[in-house]
């Protein structure tokens, strides 16, 4: 008995109209499309990261993230840095890595970021830099390093500065571990940053 051949499923067809409902259609497919339409949109940041809170398919997600990275706006990289403290490890890390293939607006955004009042996410913040390709990151850096009150965010601050720092901000860097005596592991980690950059 001959096998009958079977035809590959056809591919969906093209959403259609508006691509800020799609965001919000039945399938993943929809909405994954729908995301890779918004891509150019600016307007569409906030559309974008609300459906990225809600979303459970791991392809859209990411399409949405892709979408945020492209449109690269101080506002889309806000709506990610809220990301930082959801619970969904996940979905934090690969807002991190988004935030740090975004440059410029991501300096827009780090006044806000490590102003914050959960430590942890001014953490989050503190550890994009290293990926950051600026020249403002390791302003950023020293900025925590200088005013921060929570240690970690400091010990955040002086592992950046030994990844991007330079021999002048060793002053600095003793300078934050001076102003915890009660943390001798941050005094260790100044020494080791001030030997790797000296």
């Amino acid at each position: 008995m001959a096998l009958v051949r079977k035809h590959p499923a056809a591919a969906p067809a093209p959403v259609q109209g508006d691509p800020r409902a799609a965001l919000e259609g039945v399938t993943a497919a929809e909405r994954r499309e729908a995301a890779h339409r918004l891509a150019g949109d600016p307007d569409a940041v906030d559309p974008l990261a609300d459906r990225l809170a809600r979303e459970t398919d791991k392809s859209v997600r990411e399409a949405i993230l892709l979408a945020l990275g492209h449109i690269g706006t101080a506002a889309a990289a806000e709506r990610l840095f809220d990301l930082l403290g959801s619970e969904d490890v996940w979905l934090r890390n690969a807002a991190i890595e988004t935030l740090a293939e975004m440059d410029a607006a991501v300096i827009g955004a780090l006044d806000q970021a490590l102003a914050d009042s959960d430590s942890d996410r001014r953490i989050f913040a503190v550890n994009i830099l290293v990926s950051l390709r600026h020249p403002a990151a390791a302003d950023y850096a020293r900025r925590a390093l200088a005013e921060d009150a929570h240690v970690n965010v400091v010990a955040a601050a002086i592992d950046v500065l030994a990844e991007i720092g330079t021999p002048d901000m060793i002053p600095e860097i003793e300078a934050a571990a001076a102003r915890f005596p009660d943390a001798p592991f941050l005094a260790y980690a100044a020494r080791a940053a001030s030997r790797r950059i000296a």
